[in-house]
């Protein structure tokens, strides 16, 4: 209750010496008090003043009090910041309150509770499914994913063809228009004092390699090694995506962390190892734009059976494989057998666009298209043909025979002769001691339910149940004019370590003692040195004893990883 009389305890003992009078002094009165206020001298314990307030002033003081009340009751205090959230909202966040005494446990207890475990713990409750966004027509796929604590979240591009993870961080340069990290808002942010760079054909990502928590479809990784990118060539990320998460194997990895999903899948979190994806079409969809959200499904640590019918084939991954590479039983074009020779190797890259192949064999399948002939200038890699031609393609992995459709392979009029339209399938020439010779993209993959498996490693392959194979209603019957395709371009590497210690993020487990009692809290396992950079974890998955044999990445799986282009160069992606 207010009181009309309200006293005022000021502390000013303290200021004087304690054997001094403290020194009275008086504040002016309310206007509306009638006689203005004596204070009153209390020893050495400082001095009292009667303050009188109006019943105007009483109430309103009361309506500011109410309001601090309630106000104070919907926003969470976070690192300085006001985040109002209502109720409703806590509701469907229920990681604010753990967040909040992790800040806490952090500062001054060095994070010895635990907090971030149990966060992931909260994060992965309804785990597994990530749902893709489709960017410029099926040219690449985005899913978010969350890093820090309290979570910042990201667009970031899926990528079966490398294994680092990286995001553009605040303050960089060349990252126009998309989300940043921002790593000081992070309670659970370690740098690691190390650089990182990546060189594409079209430019350059350099940054430093940290440590955070990172959730994706549900899953989190607490300590998971990421490069926070400072410096990005223009162009080189489409403006509404922030980063890269590959998903192939930690030998291939620039900065030699293990990959999130090897974590995962080594962990007791997914019900079985592996992921899958499933990829919507929008090349031929009337009134489609460049971003679409609805753009398929990646699944992780399950199989989706409403996305695919009859069984899932698999194709052997080999123990020193460093890609998803697998043996191309057979192709065809129009009905006509493509002679591929020893040139069988593919890279299944859900990051890649179209495919790329050795020149002579490309040259054979379109000579199987009447008509068609190779481009010139810019796309000197690339052959055309009459677009009134309908394109039957297929390839076949382990018995298991991929039509490509249509509308997948045909990318649209690209010359100045607007009757003929240009291939999915282009030259891409690697060198001899490649361990590939084909890189297969979204182009192949939207055709079937991809799914990629840990242990034992394979690449499996099903058809699509009737729903997803449906092309839209109002699918466009109008072939698009063609605004750019990549050019071609290599890619190098390099990941400088600046600190005397080994990149550590602790024992790898499920749980705080690694018990397995929160099924979706899971430790980033140590990060491997450049001279341990093998093809170990392949060989862990296969449990064959002496499956390796110190095979280390080289130059040829460098100048692959980004495939055969220019990051996302245009409206295809080569990551």
């Amino acid at each position: 209750m207010f009181s009309h009389l309200l006293l005022l305890s000021l502390g000013l003992g303290a200021l004087a010496s304690p054997l001094a009078e403290p020194e009275a002094f008086a504040i002016p009165p309310p206007h509306s008090s009638p006689i203005p206020a004596e204070p009153r001298v209390l020893g050495g314990r400082g001095t009292s003043l009667p303050l009188f307030h109006s019943k105007s002033s009483i109430r309103r003081a009361r309506s500011a009090a109410n309001a601090k009340r309630d106000n104070s009751r919907h926003t969470l205090i976070y690192h300085g910041r006001n985040r109002k959230k209502s109720l409703e909202e806590r509701d469907t966040q229920p990681t604010w309150l753990l967040e909040a005494a992790a800040f806490i446990d952090r500062r001054y207890n060095g994070g010895a509770g635990n907090f971030q475990a149990l966060i992931a713990a909260e994060l992965g409750k309804r785990a597994g499914e990530a749902d893709l966004t489709d960017h410029n027509l099926d040219a690449s796929y985005s899913a978010n994913i969350a890093i820090g604590t309290p979570s910042q979240e990201f667009p970031i591009v899926l990528d079966t063809g490398s294994s680092d993870l990286w995001v553009a961080t605040s303050g960089c340069t060349g990252c126009t228009n998309m989300a940043t990290y921002a790593s000081k808002s992070s309670s659970s942010y370690v740098s690691l004092n190390s650089s990182f760079n990546i060189e594409y054909g079209s430019g350059t990502a350099s940054g430093i390699l940290v440590q955070d928590l990172v959730t994706l479809a549900g899953y989190s990784v607490a300590s998971q090694t990421l490069a926070t990118v400072t410096t990005l060539s223009q162009g080189l990320l489409s403006s509404s995506l922030s980063g890269i998460m590959g998903l192939s194997w930690q030998s291939l990895a620039y900065s030699k962390a293990v990959p999130l999903w090897i974590t995962l899948a080594k962990s007791t979190s997914w019900d079985q190892p592996l992921f899958a994806f499933y990829l919507k079409r929008y090349r031929d969809v009337a009134g489609a734009t460049s971003v679409e959200s609805d753009g398929g499904m990646a699944n992780f640590g399950y199989l989706d059976a409403t996305i695919y019918t009859g069984d899932v084939t698999y194709v052997t991954v080999p123990s020193d494989a460093q890609y998803w590479q697998i043996p191309i039983d057979s192709m065809s074009m129009q009905g006509t057998a493509i002679s591929l020779g020893t040139s069988t190797a593919a890279a299944i890259d859900t990051g890649t666009t179209l495919i790329g192949g050795p020149s002579a064999i490309i040259a054979k399948i379109y000579a199987a298209i009447p008509g068609s002939k190779p481009m010139t200038g810019s796309y000197v890699n690339y052959y055309e043909y009459p677009c009134t031609t309908s394109i039957s393609f297929s390839l076949t992995f382990g018995g298991f025979e991929i039509q490509v459709s249509d509308a997948d392979f045909n990318l649209g009029r690209y010359s100045s002769d607007t009757t003929y339209c240009t291939g999915a399938a282009f030259v891409q020439d690697l060198p001899s001691n490649s361990p590939v010779q084909w890189i297969v993209g979204d182009t192949v993959l939207k055709n079937v339910y991809s799914v990629y498996r840990y242990s034992p490693p394979a690449v499996g392959f099903a058809a699509l149940a009737g729903d997803s194979t449906q092309l839209a209603a109002n699918a466009s019957t109008t072939i698009p004019q063609g605004s750019g395709l990549p050019t071609g371009g290599a890619s190098t590497d390099s990941s400088t370590s600046t600190s005397s210690n080994p990149i550590s993020s602790g024992s790898s487990g499920v749980g705080p003692s690694g018990s397995g009692e929160s099924p979706h809290v899971v430790y980033a396992t140590a990060t491997v040195t450049a001279a341990d950079a093998t093809s170990a974890e392949l060989a862990d998955a296969t449990s064959t004893a002496g499956a390796t044999s110190g095979a280390r990445r080289n130059s040829v799986y460098e100048s692959i990883v980004m495939g055969a282009g220019l990051g996302l160069l245009g409206i295809f992606a080569f990551i």
